[in-house]
């Protein structure tokens, strides 16, 4: 699959940086193109919504852990884009599904958001997914990973009030009755109609963090 990098939407003006973090999920893994992943959907609806251009930039890496996020965003240090724009984070299944202790993903978690709250980016976070509505898991694994990922879902919904960030609706209860459509051939990962439900959620999230970004920017200019 190809990279979903690039400009949405076809507006005048400069294009709102977009950055998406996290895991496989933020990656888009169980679609076969690009224009499906969640990044992808996500540009063209807030393009859309907006009638601005849209630079999305994928940061994200399939199978990463909270401690994953400061290589992800170490990528991104130096650069000067002026306009800083908004990130996405969805980060939290793989520390569930592993034997490590959650306050350590929890602390991680919060110093990359801190990271990007300092940069001047305006924060989306998804909350880590339950793994329990995946049934491409075994079941004993399905149960003890979904305490886990409800428990770290809590401190991340936390850390993201607590730091300014904006915490998104999620489509957890649709996922566990609709998981023939909404799932890929591997019960585990969004199908195309999976990741477009994500994106309906997110959307109005996405818009209040842009209403913020753009009145940042005109007290930034005056």
């Amino acid at each position: 699959m190809s990279s979903p990098d690039g400009r949405y939407g076809t507006g005048d003006g400069e294009p709102l940086p977009l950055l998406l973090l996290g895991d496989s999920l933020a990656r888009g893994v169980g679609v076969r193109i690009a224009e499906d992943t969640l990044g992808a959907r996500l540009a063209h609806a807030l393009a859309e919504a907006t009638g601005g251009p849209v630079h999305l930039r994928m940061l994200a890496r399939s199978g990463s852990t909270s401690a994953g996020l400061h290589r992800q965003l170490d990528r991104i240090r130096g650069e000067d884009h002026g306009e800083r724009g908004i990130a996405v984070l969805i980060i939290g299944s793989n520390d569930a599904l592993l034997p490590a202790p959650l306050g350590r993903a929890a602390r991680h978690f919060e110093s990359a958001v801190e990271r990007l709250r300092s940069a001047g980016r305006q924060v989306v976070v998804m909350p880590c997914p339950d793994p329990g509505n995946a049934p491409g898991f075994r079941a004993p694994v399905r149960w003890a990973a979904s305490l886990r990922a409800r428990r770290l879902r809590r401190m991340q919904c936390r850390a993201a009030e607590r730091l300014g960030a904006l915490t998104a609706a999620s489509a957890v209860d649709d996922f566990r009755v609709r998981a023939a459509e909404l799932l890929s051939a591997d019960g585990v990962h969004p199908s195309p109609q999976g990741y477009a439900e994500h994106a309906v959620r997110v959307l109005p999230t996405l818009l209040e963090a842009r209403a913020a970004h753009h009145a940042n920017s005109r007290v930034t200019t005056t």
